[in-house]
């Protein structure tokens, strides 16, 4: 006895692997600044200070990058062609844009951040297509690797 749920069902769990992916996207972000930031040398300024920003790195993707991907996903998902250049070019856009726009800081390093906005996004982009559905990995990177990177 099918009562419909199946299709409901097959919505949520598209929904949830969705989020999962991008959650697992944020884990490779958020590691890579991770690494960046304990191979970073000790006597100079961190890399969020030499962009004239004044927030942590968490913020940085849970706070920026994961809403400006979710951003280009919407409009990605209004046009009728999606292109892999297509698709490159609306999360590079969108996280120039984004980090651009609504990231405070010095407007002396507004072009980095922007561009460094842009590659963080492109990072985003490739965990969309890195990211199996239906494999360990994608949960090990969306919930152990930010707890991990948090403890450090």
């Amino acid at each position: 006895m099918n009562n419909g749920n199946a299709k409901w069902s097959s919505g949520r769990m598209d929904v949830g692997l969705y989020a999962l992916n991008k959650l697992a996207s944020a884990g490779v972000v958020l590691l890579l600044l991770t690494v960046i930031g304990q191979v970073w040398p000790a006597g100079t300024e961190k890399p969020a200070e030499l962009l004239g920003l004044s927030m942590e790195q968490k913020e940085w993707v849970y706070g920026y990058a994961l809403i400006a991907s979710l951003v280009a996903d919407a409009l990605l998902s209004l046009l009728p062609k999606r292109a892999k250049s297509l698709q490159i070019g609306l999360y590079a856009a969108a996280g120039f844009g984004f980090f651009a726009l609504f990231n405070g800081g010095s407007p002396d390093q507004l072009w980095i951040r922007a561009a460094l906005g842009a590659v963080t996004l492109l990072l985003f982009l490739w965990g969309k297509h890195a990211f199996p559905a239906h494999s360990l990995i994608t949960p090990i990177f969306a919930i152990a690797v930010p707890l991990l990177c948090w403890a450090i």
